[in-house]
């Protein structure tokens, strides 16, 4: 083991080559950028989510301090673009010290922009000194703990304590990347005169829950995040002025006004975010279709509308830019019409992203002729208008809509923001809820239905969308009591009638709970099993307890995971085994259920029979995976020629 030595003096040696060029900062030749590196460097991928919201977020005059150099050249970069910043990194690696001197010196930074040999420390009773083991990789390089490449030098690096540093560097921005140490780095951490930190996570160091720590420390530390800049492992936190300021999107290369994600608070009002906009456009590429679509809404300038963008989720948007139609292409419609969003036929779908800025109805007093969608699906025609009769035959709203088909100039077009959508976005705004609860229908005549099976066993049954043992669950539910339900041989009423009525529901999670959560009803007890290892069936539940469905909780008792052959990821075609024997447990515990209910886990034997159903029914093999990410593309799609295997 060695002793790093301590190296701050700059380089009068002569400089390598450059061999490429990134945001204006010429990158020179070095031992640790190997041929791959290179590419992503010229190919503008290397380090991007870290670099462009850096970018976005920085502002002139920052005073940044920089833990984790690597290369030096997403330092650079950033006080190569902001102006009048000052950059102070620390790097362990001594191995990479002199090329990051180097870049700065060769890019005329060295007068901003300076890097030390140490380890930043918090907390008390630090050692003066630290192991760090440096790899092959070097940008990989990290302190001691778990490493699994025997090859790699152990080295003994000084440390600097944090608030040492923040003595003789005074400095408002965070930016680490230190492979895995930012969690014990931000537990001791004063961070009081930082306002924006800028991380990359490593929970392959300190797990999921260790992530969470840190979401939680920077919560009581006084720090928001910005999800409009974070991405992936990627993670800005901003104090609340910090967040105040916009970030600049045209420093992001998915387009200056195309944000990365859309953060939607259920807490937090949008009403006073509602805006109009005159003589907008609103223009869909006739060929595109699909749940993601090519469609922008310009404003009379011909800039593209930021809160006329579409959500699926709040990272991915369901429309994406587009260029402004030409001139004689455009279409002129008179009057005021309020944006509504896509429309998606998919009755998920609709129940969330098409509904999802209706709310704005009951907050605009100026009379409209209308609601305006920009469509999912070009052969809309067939079903518009049966959708919208059908909501308005749970809702008591009749909405007058027009499926923009075509590219439209509109007299005054009132954009709100969205308020629902999948995944963290069907939490909803609390407009959103408090328009399904004034205006959902309750005058329909009871059923005597009191316990309900939401069934995916009927047209549900579909690869992907299915677990092993819903048939036997069905029928231990109809010994006590439950009526095994179908929703989609009911029309949108009879589904509403039904959940009315009913006491108890119970189902796999999927889209007939969103009707179920409009409700409201706290008087009613869901239970949403998990059918799958994601994260929709805990949304759903919440999404229910947000609407005042209190008693909505999940029961999730997940076994083994099998997934088709050759698939990409094991997602596409996850089968799930759901332990009935812990599941009749919870559902007694939680009151579901009588006390006298016995279940059994399906046996091996039982498993395998199903699973080879469904793997003949898809003319492939099934295998085991541990998560929905796995990929199975290292093996054939049938093993066996003949007949699909199941491997168990």
């Amino acid at each position: 083991m060695v002793d790093a030595p301590l190296i701050q003096t700059k380089s009068d040696g002569p400089h390598p080559k450059v061999v490429a060029t990134i945001k204006g900062v010429e990158v020179l030749e070095a031992p640790h950028l190997k041929p791959a590196i290179l590419r992503r460097i010229r190919n503008g991928d290397y380090e991007r989510p870290e670099v462009e919201f850096g970018l976005a977020n920085l502002r002139p005059g920052d005073r940044i301090l920089e833990m984790g150099a690597g290369a030096g050249i997403v330092g650079s970069v950033f006080a190569k673009n902001i102006r009048d910043i000052e950059l102070r990194s620390f790097e362990a690696n001594p191995d990479l010290i002199e090329h990051i001197r180097m870049i700065y010196a060769h890019n005329q930074l060295d007068a901003v922009a300076l890097v030390t040999n140490r380890i930043v420390v918090t907390g008390q009773d630090q050692p003066d000194h630290m192991d760090f083991h440096v790899r092959t990789n070097f940008l990989g390089s990290r302190l001691s703990g778990e490493n699994n490449e025997p090859e790699a030098r152990r080295i003994r690096v000084a440390t600097s304590h944090y608030d040492d540093i923040t003595q003789d560097f005074p400095h408002n921005v965070l930016i680490m990347d230190i492979e895995g140490g930012e969690l014990d780095f931000l537990t001791g951490a004063d961070l009081s005169d930082v306002e924006l930190v800028m991380l990359e996570l490593h929970p392959n160091v300190y797990g999921a829950e260790g992530r969470e720590q840190i979401f939680t420390l920077m919560q009581a530390k006084g720090f928001e995040l910005d999800r409009t800049t974070s991405k992936g492992q990627v993670a800005s936190f901003k104090r609340p002025e910090r967040l105040k300021l916009k970030p600049d999107y045209s420093q992001i290369s998915s387009g200056p006004t195309q944000q990365q994600s859309y953060d939607l608070d259920p807490q937090k009002a949008l009403a006073d975010g509602i805006i109009t906009k005159k003589n907008a456009v609103l223009a869909k590429t006739p060929r595109s279709q699909g749940h993601q679509i090519a469609a922008s809404v310009f404003d009379q300038h011909r800039n593209q509308v930021p809160e006329a963008i579409c959500w699926l989720t709040h990272q991915k948007p369901a429309t994406t830019l587009r260029s402004h139609p030409r001139r004689n292409r455009i279409r002129t419609l008179e009057g005021t019409w309020l944006f509504g969003g896509c429309f998606n036929p998919a009755f998920g779908h609709f129940l969330t992203e098409t509904i999802a800025r209706l709310w704005a109805l009951d907050h605009i007093s100026q009379p409209l002729d209308g609601v305006l969608f920009l469509p999912n699906y070009n052969d809309h025609e067939n079903n518009a208008a049966e959708m919208f009769s059908n909501l308005s035959k749970v809702l008591d709203v009749d909405i007058k809509f027009k499926i923009c088909d075509a590219f439209y100039r509109v007299d005054k077009l009132v954009i709100p923001p969205q308020g629902n959508g999948l995944g963290r976005l069907m939490l909803s705004c609390p407009e959103m809820r408090a328009f399904m609860k004034k205006h959902i229908r309750r005058d329909f005549e009871p059923t005597p239905h009191k316990k309900l099976y939401i069934s995916r066993s009927g047209q549900f049954n579909k690869v992907g969308r299915i677990f092993l043992g819903e048939h036997t669950l069905e029928t231990h539910l109809r010994d006590e009591g439950y009526t095994i339900f179908h929703p989609q041989d009911h029309s949108w009423e009879d589904q509403l009638r039904h959940y009315l009525s009913a006491t108890h529901i119970l189902g796999p999670d999927g889209s007939p709970f969103h009707l179920v959560n409009y409700t409201g009803r706290s008087d009613l007890s869901v239970g949403i099993i998990q059918r799958r290892p994601a994260h929709e069936a805990n949304q759903m539940a919440q999404q229910g307890r947000l609407y005042g469905v209190s008693n909505a909780v999940v029961v999730s008792h997940l076994g083994r995971l099998w997934a088709r052959s050759g698939d990409r990821r094991a997602a596409q075609a996850m089968v799930s085994e759901v332990q009935l024997a812990p599941l009749c447990e919870d559902l007694k515990s939680r009151g579901f259920i009588s006390r006298k209910a016995d279940w059994l886990n399906l046996s091996d034997a039982e498993l395998k029979a199903s699973l080879q159903s469904i793997a003949d029914a898809s003319n492939a093999d099934y295998r085991r995976v541990s998560h929905i990410n796995e990929s199975l593309t290292d093996f054939p799609m049938l093993a066996n020629p003949d007949r699909p295997t199941v491997f168990m």
